[in-house]
């Protein structure tokens, strides 16, 4: 991330914390009932997961572009319904979440977290 222009990586940083903070939200809102997902819901979280996703592969943010990949692996099954959102599923997501932050917050690579892992196992 340090060899990047800083105003782009700001402006990423920022564009990311917003879209993080929808997908934390709308996950939540999952969560509440998991069994009745509506289909807008998770096009709006997978377009979260998806921008953060595509925001890091153009700036070569690999640990984000991973991690966000993850999320939207697992949010795209739940979408074409090959995936049910149970508690596991919605936690996993949540933790998924949580560990872009960190990532965004000091970078590393992600590789080896166990919330990576568990989304690993998710999509399969």
């Amino acid at each position: 991330m340090l060899d990047q222009d800083p105003e782009v990586l700001a402006a990423f940083a920022e564009e990311s914390a917003t879209r993080i903070t929808s997908l934390e939200r709308g996950l939540l809102e999952l969560e509440r009932d998991p069994a009745h997902p509506a289909a807008e819901l998770l096009n709006a979280v997978f377009r979260d997961a998806h921008s953060v996703k595509a925001g890091a592969n153009l700036l070569g943010l690999r640990q984000v572009e991973t991690a966000a990949h993850r999320l939207e692996n697992v949010l795209d099954l739940l979408r074409s319904g090959r995936m049910q959102a149970g508690p596991d599923v919605c936690q996993a997501l949540l933790d998924g979440v949580d560990l872009l932050r960190d990532i965004l917050d000091s970078p590393r690579d992600p590789e080896g977290d166990p919330r990576l892992s568990a989304l690993a196992r998710l999509a399969g």
